[in-house]
């Protein structure tokens, strides 16, 4: 069997095309507008123009750049990128599928609609799943390139990046729909209780 259609290859992809699917039915469902499409693609094509232009040429050079702060190197990543264990990796997407279908249909019911915070968050998300599964699928690896501080153990490419930055993003909006509904049940109790206004 050859790399490319190894087990943990093929684990890879499925889980990443799960991800991609549910992520994507939420857009298709919940957002207010059709811009997570250019968000997503923007991602994909500049994790993978990124890529190539590293992959070719760089081999084992590495580029220093903000004196050392940030260097360019290319890295195969066989392990992170919807790699390694084969079973654990399945089983996990396969739970995270099943709490965003629960979510889903409670969503539907409660007619949400996406905030434009979370809508680039979740494009961010597919745009970033996409080019890893494009390296995987073509590959078997992923390529990265991106290496942060002077003696960093890890390596990332612009789709980690797009992921990074969703889940901060989707924590930002997280904390401002707890504090907004804070802020309504604090004023009910207000209005209820009757405490003076000051």
């Amino acid at each position: 069997m050859t790399e490319a259609a190894s087990p943990s290859v093929v684990q890879a992809v499925v889980a990443a095309v799960l991800l991609i699917g549910v992520l994507t039915l939420y857009l298709l469902r919940f957002a207010r507008s059709w811009r997570w499409v250019a968000i997503a693609l923007l991602v994909c094509v500049l994790d993978q123009a990124a890529k190539a232009l590293v992959s070719p040429g760089l081999g084992q050079h590495r580029i220093s750049l903000l004196g050392g702060w940030l260097q360019i190197r290319y890295a195969q990543n066989w392990e992170q990128g919807f790699g390694g264990n084969v079973p654990y990796l399945l089983l996990t997407t396969a739970v995270c599928v099943a709490a965003l279908y629960f979510l889903y249909e409670r969503l539907l019911k409660a007619r949400y609609r996406m905030s434009p915070l979370a809508e680039a968050a979740v494009a961010l998300m597919v745009g970033g799943y996409a080019g890893i599964l494009l390296d995987r699928v073509r590959l078997g690896f992923v390529v990265d390139f991106l290496e942060f501080g002077r003696a960093s153990a890890f390596v990332y490419n612009i789709a980690d990046l797009a992921i990074f930055l969703a889940l901060a993003l989707l924590i930002a909006r997280t904390g401002q729909y707890l504090h907004q509904a804070w802020l309504r049940r604090f004023r009910l109790q207000d209005r209820v209780v009757g405490w003076p206004k000051t």
